[in-house]
């Protein structure tokens, strides 16, 4: 369909990144759908962002960090072909408080569920349970 991926991975995920970029390959991606770019997150999403077939993003970090980037698609605007999609996972990861009513089995489900549903990709993913949430 000629889409293609710019995979840009932070700084702290590159070597597991790297790897899952291994296995897809020798599952048989065909080179130039997916393009792993480790390096400099400021130029590579610069380059990006400015190019006229720059369709969309899909970001997970601060929200500092989103809004130079959401700014600088406004800025470049004017020079795309179409609207790009813009998606932000911002704001960090959740912690849990539990009532000591909630019963132990619900609460160990809903941790889970709350960690892993859609693979912990979203920002409101549970990461932290404190050792009172299961009195």
């Amino acid at each position: 369909m000629g889409n293609v991926v710019v995979w840009k991975p932070a700084q702290y995920a590159i070597y597991s990144a790297y790897y899952l970029m291994k296995m897809f390959k020798e599952a048989g991606l065909p080179d130039g759908v997916i393009n792993f770019v480790p390096g400099d997150p400021e130029l590579i999403t610069n380059a990006c962002v400015k190019h006229s077939l720059f369709a969309g993003i899909h970001y997970t970090g601060s929200t500092q960090i989103f809004r130079d980037i959401w700014k600088a698609i406004g800025d470049n605007i004017h020079n795309y072909k179409n609207y790009p999609r813009i998606v932000g996972e911002t704001g960090g990861k959740d912690f849990v408080f539990a009532h000591n009513s909630c019963g132990v089995q619900e609460l160990a489900t809903a941790l889970v569920r709350g960690a892993f549903e859609y693979a912990g990709q979203k920002c409101s993913a549970a990461s932290r349970v404190g050792p009172t949430a299961c009195r």
